[in-house]
């Protein structure tokens, strides 16, 4: 979902994104203020979210975990789903800035360090646009949105 033009996952997506990093702790009190505006959730938990300090990491990632079980919301966990929330999420980020180098770097690193998540192809097209060699930039560049728009089409 889209609420100001950039991507606004819902309560159970960021919770994942979350737990790999995709979404800094710093950053749910401004998710939570969206979701309340976009009227996407609307618990205790997630008001006080939405109003807390960023700067009180074990508080925000409390208020998250208080906001998961009010609005009963379960986060996917099975790889599969938990690889397409991520993938979704980075290429939907893709779609608003159009940074394709940066969502490829992401997604490559998501695929080293979360061995469940069949990342590879990201990890290839990361090495390659890093060591310069393959193909010419503009090849590697539509190989890289080609692999990207797979996820959007799931969104």
């Amino acid at each position: 979902m889209h609420s100001d033009g950039s991507p606004l996952p819902d309560l159970s997506k960021t919770a994942v994104l979350h737990s790999v990093g995709v979404i800094r702790t710093d950053q749910l009190p401004g998710l939570a203020a969206r979701w309340l505006a976009a009227d996407l959730v609307d618990t205790e938990a997630v008001r006080m979210l939405a109003g807390h300090g960023r700067h009180d990491p074990w508080a925000l990632e409390q208020l998250l975990r208080d906001a998961l079980e009010e609005a009963h919301a379960e986060p996917p966990r099975e790889a599969l789903a938990v690889q397409n929330v991520v993938a979704g999420f980075v290429a939907a980020q893709w779609q608003h800035d159009r940074d394709t180098r940066g969502a490829v770097l992401t997604l490559a690193r998501l695929g080293a360090s979360e061995p469940d998540l069949d990342l590879g192809p990201f990890a290839g097209l990361a090495d390659e646009w890093a060591a310069g060699w393959g193909r010419p930039l503009p090849e590697l560049e539509a190989a890289a949105e080609t692999e990207l728009e797979r996820y959007l089409l799931g969104d």
